[in-house]
């Protein structure tokens, strides 16, 4: 075997070996997806063990899903959470990030601080927080959880948000400063819409770390006013079994809008996680 057919033969094996690991994280990731689908189209008993493919198939789950759980009601409340949350945290977190790569205080203790606020579980604030919320009589509300995911929200983007904002040229900003821009006009006009597809993509991932919240949510709420999609989901695990047809729909249609999301932007992520 010559030199060029031992090279042939490794970039082979390499590919071959990058296309089975893609195909096993694939797998890993759609299986789950596909049993719920076909779970929430069976017409075996509520409680029995479901089977990946049914022998019969049926809309009754999704019907009663919609009509008589309410579904719409708490993905109006995770909606609602969601959004404004998101938007203040992307807004803060903006803002810091930038200030942390232009005047970097601390040298980089700052940062790393806002970091190291998701090294804690959220049980751990969850209880403090609680009590607080007591006091104010905002327990079971809209503004409660968004307050409270903000805890989450605002590290998170903030340190996706730096590597963005480090790798726009501080050149730029100073040859607007000479050309008589203030800071904020440079900052309007130069440096967002460079930093657009990190802002994106901090966006996009805070947007489902809130829709994806449970241990706050299940805290803070008490009843569907303020209840969001995670707690609904969780309520299908009864104490009669778990009623896997419904929680089959109702994990479909749940899916459905942060999937939505991530494909209208999906040119955004990419270009964001490329840096582009």
């Amino acid at each position: 075997m010559n030199l060029t057919d031992s090279n042939d033969y490794a970039q082979t094996l390499v590919r071959g070996s990058v296309v089975v690991l893609l195909g096993l994280w694939l797998a890993w990731i759609w299986l789950p997806i596909l049993w719920d689908l076909f779970t929430g189209v069976s017409v075996n008993p509520q409680t029995d063990p479901p089977t990946l493919v049914p022998r019969e198939f049926t809309l009754e789950h999704y019907v009663n899903v919609v009509q008589e759980e309410d579904i719409l009601t708490y993905i109006r409340n995770s909606t609602i959470v969601t959004t404004v949350s998101t938007a203040v945290s992307v807004a803060v977190g903006a803002l810091a990030a930038y200030s942390l790569t232009r005047w970097d205080p601390g040298n980089g203790q700052v940062s790393f601080f806002a970091l190291s606020m998701r090294f804690l579980p959220p049980i751990a604030v969850a209880i403090p927080i609680y009590t607080m919320f007591v006091g104010f009589g905002w327990i079971n509300s809209w503004r409660a959880l968004i307050v409270a995911y903000l805890t989450i929200g605002i590290p998170i983007s903030t340190w996706i948000m730096l590597i963005f904002f480090q790798k726009i040229p501080v050149e730029l900003e100073e040859a607007s400063r000479v050309d008589g821009w203030s800071r904020i006009q440079t900052w309007r006009r130069v440096v967002l819409p460079l930093a657009a597809p990190g802002i994106s993509s901090a966006a996009i991932l805070t947007a489902i770390l809130m829709w994806n919240e449970y241990v706050l949510a299940l805290v803070l709420t008490t009843t569907s006013d303020a209840q969001t999609v995670p707690i609904y989901l969780a309520g299908f695990v009864t104490t009669r079994g778990v009623l896997w047809g419904r929680m089959g729909a109702a994990t479909i249609i749940a899916l459905t809008p942060i999937v939505v999301l991530a494909f209208v932007a999906q040119e955004r992520l990419v270009a964001g996680f490329t840096l582009e």
